[in-house]
């Protein structure tokens, strides 16, 4: 049986969104489920994936999945880029690597910006240098409502459908930026 470690957004944690809803449903095909917390305060993509990296050493990656919503598949994809899992499931992969800022928002660079620090940590991470690595199956999920709202996420999905190998990029007709919502949970479903 294989475990699936899940890693949720920014600043959230179990109780944040109806995340029991989607763990349910992995367990409900078959999956051992660990929801990973994450220390987010004070803290910079490098530490998130550090603290992550460390728990992920106690599993044998041929029996595990990552899988991230947001700002967590940007963890699961760094991890997965360094120590290949069984398959690799990114929710909503936020666009916030260095091939990104061009095409952020001000306003949301100047949000970035309040941490220099983690600003300067997510500007290291180089995209295309990070897809070259990552040899498992990997599903891509983007909301069709969350890409209309920002444009760079579905730019960044839409990069990573190009240059990871064997991947399936899956738009989620109607659904927001949340991985709990029921549009997004059925194309879920359907997919593992």
């Amino acid at each position: 049986m294989r475990t699936v470690l899940f890693v949720p957004g920014f600043r959230e944690n179990l109780e944040s969104r109806n995340y029991r809803s989607i763990l349910n449903g992995f367990e409900a095909k078959g999956y051992k489920v660990k929801f990973v917390a994450i220390n987010w305060s004070r803290n910079t993509v490098s530490d998130w994936v550090k603290e992550f990296d460390d728990m992920y050493q106690k599993y044998n990656p041929k029996k595990t999945i990552l899988a991230g919503f947001s700002y967590g598949a940007i963890i699961s994809l760094v991890s997965a880029s360094k120590r290949s899992p069984s398959e690799l499931w990114l929710f909503s992969l936020s666009a916030r690597f260095h091939e990104d800022f061009p095409r952020l928002k001000k306003s949301t660079l100047r949000i970035m910006g309040k941490s220099k620090r983690r600003l300067e940590a997510f500007n290291n991470l180089r995209f295309y240098d990070l897809s070259k690595t990552v040899d498992c199956k990997t599903l891509i999920f983007v909301g069709e409502e969350e890409a209309k709202d920002d444009p760079a996420l579905l730019e960044r999905a839409k990069e990573a459908h190009k240059l990871i190998p064997n991947n399936q990029l899956i738009l989620v007709s109607g659904a927001p930026h949340d991985v709990s919502n029921k549009k997004y949970i059925v194309a879920i479903e359907k997919a593992i």
